[in-house]
């Protein structure tokens, strides 16, 4: 796939130069421990960032880089007293937000972790803080592009959390997928990332009775970490169906489960609201010429992966016609094909 002209994602250009809150992290190795002054209370405190440039290894049919670490956990950092955020290099100069103003507009962290008294913020997931940024532009009166941004990379977020390999379940997938056999890349698939390409060779094997081992189950699950690790979400919705189809216990017994559904529909939330505002920053004529047909095929993508298919061949249609050589008609075609089909993925 030829480069995408994703010009008005400015927030990408921080993937690589990031920071976070002091956790423990495996992958440590990439990181060092900085110290910053909060501008809100003057309060110090100490974050990780990371030592050097992570090299993109991959990407998803919208974008999403896939580094050997989510660098998205370390885009922005966050006042664990305050919940603002800022990029690293502009942490510390002055805002005009106080303590009182993000009390109302960020409210409480929504998900539960060990923070200490007086510190809610502390140890915030990524898409905590790339929430609280889309929620600070908001009040700002950005541009709908640059909120849309941020939401989208919140959602991007969760998505490579899956396969950050910080996860309670990571054992569990690891122990799942020994009982498949190996899968190498398949060298004729152009566009397909790799673990779509394994879920379609295991899913024939299946098909074909050459994994009678595998309860229906432990198959299903597999199937669905896989399309999930890649943001698709409908395939993911799909197998994790079939999973309780094989054990209806499982939505309450089984943590990788579990996890796979409530990430699903975190993500689903957050790329619905940066449709939403994309579409509105469309509306607004905020994308020049050249950046058309790459907002045009963010917007199929999104429309794809949220199950509107109809709106994602629509907006397929509007990258095809508009794009000026910067996208590649034939993944064009191929993702459109699949949302004809009714399938989308």
């Amino acid at each position: 796939m030829t480069g995408m002209a994703l010009s008005w994602l400015p927030v990408l250009a921080i993937l690589l130069r990031t920071t976070a809150p002091v956790t423990f992290d495996p992958n440590e190795r990439y990181l060092e421990q900085h110290e910053f002054t909060s501008p809100v209370n003057g309060e110090a405190f100490v974050a990780y960032i990371l030592k050097d440039d992570v090299n993109v290894i991959d990407w998803d049919y919208d974008r999403c880089p896939h580094p050997p670490l989510n660098t998205l956990a370390y885009a922005l950092v966050i006042d664990p007293a305050t919940g603002y955020v800022a990029p690293p290099d502009e942490f510390e100069q002055p805002t005009p937000w106080e303590a009182s103003d993000l009390a109302d507009l960020l409210g409480q962290p929504r998900f539960k972790r060990l923070a200490p008294e007086g510190l809610p913020w502390a140890g915030a997931y990524a898409w905590e803080k790339l929430e609280n940024a889309a929620l600070l532009a908001q009040a700002e009166d950005a541009p709908a592009h640059v909120i849309g941004n941020w939401w989208l990379l919140a959602g991007w977020a969760v998505r490579l959390d899956v396969i950050s390999g910080t996860n309670e379940f990571d054992t569990r997938v690891r122990e799942l997928f020994a009982r498949f056999p190996e899968q190498g890349p398949d060298p004729a698939s152009l566009f397909e990332p790799y673990q779509l390409q394994v879920a379609r060779a295991w899913e024939e094997l299946r098909n074909t009775g050459q994994l009678p081992e595998l309860s229906d189950a432990d198959f299903a699950l597999a199937m669905a970490w896989l399309y999930r690790s890649r943001g698709e979400l409908r395939g993911a919705d799909h197998w994790l169906h079939m999973a309780t189809l094989g054990d209806e216990t499982l939505p309450d017994s089984d943590l990788l489960y579990q996890y796979l559904y409530s990430s699903i529909d975190l993500e689903r939330h957050y790329l619905g609201t940066a449709r939403r505002w994309l579409v509105q920053a469309w509306d607004n004529g905020e994308f020049n010429q050249m950046q058309q047909a790459g907002t045009a095929f963010m917007l199929a993508e999104l429309n794809r992966r949220l199950g509107e298919l109809p709106a994602a061949v629509f907006w397929y249609n509007q990258a095809e016609e508009l794009n000026m050589g910067l996208l590649n008609p034939d993944l064009i075609a191929m993702l459109r094909e699949r949302c004809s089909t009714g399938v989308g993925y």
